[in-house]
């Protein structure tokens, strides 16, 4: 075993794990905000999120993992059971990616850029919807999670 991999393995699974912390996170505590209060709840959230959002960290964090993890693919391509699993983890993560672009990013633009005299069940629509989308979003990250944690269970020390 090379003198990158475990370090390799390591930095993969904080950064998952990091983004998993994210994920539950923007799922337990941003989306019930969004749900809540109508018009002028929405109002407050788009008031708080004026010089950040979580965009912020998704969009370096995210593409830093994927690398990351086709980096350990690569470097454990001999390793079939541990390739496997880091391709699993990179397969999950791309998913949520698509899953973030196709769906729940859609959803925001209407939270985030539509008027606020929109319908109220127009924008409830849209936080319900975004917040299910988030759900399934942090399934993949954690089954991305597991998937690189039995790849690092599986590594064994170069003694």
């Amino acid at each position: 075993m090379s003198l990158l991999q475990i370090p390799l393995s390591v930095i993969a699974l904080l950064a998952v794990s990091i983004l998993f912390g994210a994920a539950i996170y923007d799922t337990v505590v941003l989306g019930p905000n969004f749900q809540a209060g109508g018009p002028e709840g929405l109002e407050h959230a788009r008031l708080f999120m004026v010089a950040a959002t979580p965009a912020r960290l998704f969009r370096v964090l995210s593409p830093a993992t994927q690398a990351t993890l086709l980096l350990c693919a690569v470097v454990f391509w001999k390793m079939p059971t541990l390739r496997w699993s880091f391709i699993c983890a990179l397969a999950a993560i791309l998913a949520c990616d698509a899953l973030t672009f196709a769906y729940a990013y859609p959803r925001l633009r209407v939270l985030f850029t539509a008027p606020l005299a929109t319908a109220a069940s127009e924008l409830r629509r849209a936080a319900n919807g975004w917040v299910y989308c988030s759900y399934a979003r942090a399934a993949l990250v954690a089954a991305a999670w597991g998937a690189c944690l039995l790849a690092c269970c599986k590594l064994q020390s170069p003694v």
